[in-house]
């Protein structure tokens, strides 16, 4: 995969297939604060909801 530079509030996915054939999507999401959430899932929707998992917990470590 090359690599990409993502901006702060910008995600980018990619569906493809895993070694069994199964579909997954590889997904990106970069904070407005400039942190970088990856995950492989099963669908974009589950990698959205992850990452909105992700970003709660985002805010509760890095309260200013």
């Amino acid at each position: 995969m090359e690599q990409s530079y993502l901006m702060p509030g910008q995600e980018r996915w990619e569906s493809f297939r895993d070694a069994n054939g199964v579909p997954k999507v590889r997904y990106s999401y970069c904070s407005l604060k400039g942190r970088l959430f990856r995950c492989v899932s099963r669908s974009r929707e589950e990698a959205e909801r992850l990452c909105e998992d992700w970003l709660v917990g985002q805010d509760r470590c890095y309260r200013n």
